[in-house]
């Protein structure tokens, strides 16, 4: 997921507040930009470790799949925040949308990463039952039909990926009294320097957070090694299907159980 910039903007009181979208400064485009293409280049370098590596076609699949998650992500993410920072339960409301955003991230990268993994392995148990043969082999991408394939398993991860926002959602409004003390006391030291506030948020913590959300993502949803040893089993039976010798033996059982019947 691609985290959202966040900028330090000024109230009507002049108190420094830390919002999550600001369409004044070109400054955000370049760090966002900056941050989705580290995460995207930490995928090139695993992929490069893979044993046995992924072609170029099958991975950029893969890639573009998770990016347009993440960007679905990125805006779901950058909404929950301001929307918590609006309608907290909280009694002494915190108004700082990046330590609503920063939380929200946190809880996203570990408990909705594990949400999610489970929803796409539910999906996957279904797909096999109901021989729906776009969605129960994740990141299996056939030559033929591979763009509907490709789309059924993206619209499958963002279906995936609204559940899990929801689920969050409500996680984080419901407890919001108890997350903006724990807010306020973990981002009320950096607001005194708002720059170091904004730094912080906006690289150093989603940063390392973010690498691992996409190398775990990208870990479940690129093809499994069973589904490649499946696939080789089915070759080797449609191969004995085609042996000879194999229809040899076939037959002469066949002519046995005549004989044996006569």
């Amino acid at each position: 997921m691609i985290e959202p910039t966040f900028l330090v903007s000024r109230n009507l009181e002049a108190e420094e507040v830390c919002a999550v979208f600001d369409t004044d400064d070109d400054f955000t485009s370049y760090v966002q930009f900056f941050l989705a293409a580290f995460a995207l280049g930490s995928l090139w370098i695993k992929r490069m470790r893979e044993v046995p590596r992924r072609d170029f076609r099958t991975w950029f699949l893969d890639v573009s799949k998770m990016g347009i998650g993440a960007a679905y992500a990125h805006i779901a993410n950058m909404a929950i925040a301001m929307f918590i920072s609006a309608n907290s339960r909280a009694e002494a409301n915190l108004d700082d949308q990046c330590a609503w955003y920063a939380m929200n991230f946190l809880i996203d990268t570990t408990l909705g990463l594990a949400l999610s993994l489970l929803l796409l392995h539910a999906l996957e148990v279904v797909a096999v039952r109901k021989d729906w043969e776009t969605l129960k082999d994740t990141g299996e991408y056939s030559e033929e039909g591979s763009w509907k394939t490709w789309r059924n398993q993206v619209l499958a991860w963002v279906g995936i990926l609204t559940v899990v926002k929801i689920i969050l959602t409500c996680f984080l409004w419901i407890f919001s009294p108890f997350f903006a003390e724990v807010g306020d006391i973990l981002f009320s030291p950096m607001r005194s320097s708002p720059h170091f506030e904004l730094i912080f948020v906006m690289i150093l913590f989603p940063g390392v957070l973010n690498v691992l959300y996409f190398w775990v993502a990208d870990s479940y949803l690129k093809k499994k090694p069973e589904t490649d040893e499946g696939m080789e089993l089915r070759r080797q039976d449609r191969g004995h299907d085609d042996d000879p010798m194999v229809l040899g033996a076939m037959g002469r059982e066949s002519n046995a159980g005549l004989l044996g019947n006569g």
